[in-house]
């Protein structure tokens, strides 16, 4: 498959989103959820997933799809295992030493308990923040073969039913269920961690968005002749949905009980839906733009997402243990050289990433 580049701008404008979101400065307001209750989280995600399906729709041979499908999840595993390693490391002494709340609550547990943070967090038992979305997305690799499998077997609509009902189900506690049931087992060597620990992505939920994701890359893929252009009453419904929430969401507006339906975490049924309202809109105008705009650096970002992914989480990480949060914010000037210093670097491992991919041969797609 030949990389289509409006993909790869987009996955530069998330990584874009998420790095501000992350880093310590006033810009992590603007980088925070910008459009409504969406977050770069479910952009990345279904974005992926629309990738892997497009890129596997006609590869021959399980045995091909599956060996494809686990060295792409073994290379994620491998950068989040070296993200842990810096983060147990460096950032765990730079954090005691310097005496920040920031980095005790993001590695406390790894304080309290190193071995058994270690071993589980190697197991994907123990997720720290900022290094739970990896673990996500290596799990939805290791699955994603069984989608593929079912629904050439069974169709995907028992696919797509059965991932909506599991998605129903962690709406009303499927993770925590399980995960008392798994505690209460005595024979399972289970680490003494709070399920809070694990992560805060609900894998229950998020594997319906990456289902989603993969079926409609298949479709795109097997199909592409039979793609009817969206309908403007499709479009309008779309428009007044992602308004609607955008403007609910910038006013403050006080949700009261109604906030659970907003849940990032369990990907709860508004945000569901305001998700896929903004999806169906930037797939409208993504290519529209891309021929206007013609964004490179954003291409190169994209291109090379999963290095630069795992450099933001390395300069956030640094960021959160050399800069106090406890005393007055940084001037403009302070927050401009970390800005600068963060992007560059991002900006300067696309590169890297991209003269290597030159010399080895045309990059993959996924």
């Amino acid at each position: 498959m030949k990389r289509r580049p409006e993909f790869d701008s987009l996955r530069g404008v998330l990584l874009v989103l998420m790095t501000l979101t992350h880093l310590p400065t006033r810009l992590s307001v603007i980088g925070n959820q910008p459009f409504g209750f969406v977050s770069a989280a479910e952009g990345f995600v279904f974005l992926s997933a629309f990738l892997v399906g497009v890129v596997h729709a006609k590869k021959a041979g399980t045995a091909a799809m599956f060996k494809s499908l686990w060295s792409r999840a073994l290379k994620v595993y491998g950068y989040h295992v070296a993200l842990l390693g810096f983060a147990f490391t460096i950032i765990a002494a730079l954090g005691v030493a310097a005496r920040r709340p920031a980095i005790h609550n993001l590695l406390g547990f790894f304080h309290q308990d190193p071995f058994t943070a270690l071993w589980s967090s190697l197991f994907l038992l123990y997720c720290p923040p900022l290094l739970d979305i990896l673990p996500l997305y290596v799990v939805l690799l290791l699955l994603t073969p069984a989608v593929l499998l079912g629904a050439r077997k069974e169709g995907w609509s028992r696919v797509l039913g059965l991932s909506a009902l599991i998605w129903l189900w962690a709406q009303v506690g499927l993770k925590r269920a399980l995960y008392d049931l798994l505690v209460a087992i005595p024979v399972l060597p289970w680490p003494p961690l709070s399920i809070d620990l694990s992560g805060a992505f609900d894998l229950f939920a998020w594997q319906f968005l990456w289902v989603l994701g993969v079926w409609m890359g298949v479709a795109r893929a097997t199909a592409p002749e039979q793609r009817e252009p969206v309908s403007r009453r499709l479009l309008t419904g779309a428009i007044v949905v992602s308004l609607g929430f955008f403007v609910v969401r910038h006013l403050d507006v006080d949700l009261g009980d109604a906030a659970v339906l907003f849940d990032k975490w369990s990907l709860a049924p508004l945000r569901l839906m305001n998700f896929l309202a903004v999806a169906l809109l930037a797939s409208w105008l993504a290519p529209r733009l891309f021929q206007w705009l013609r964004p490179r650096v954003l291409e190169a970002l994209g291109q090379a997402s999963l290095p630069v992914f795992a450099v933001h989480v390395v300069l956030c990480l640094l960021s959160l243990s050399l800069l106090d949060e406890n005393e007055e914010p940084l001037d403009y000037w302070d927050e401009a050289a970390v800005l600068v210093a963060t992007f560059c670097s991002m900006y300067f491992v696309a590169l890297r990433q991209r003269l290597a991919g030159r010399s080895m041969g045309p990059p993959s797609a996924s």
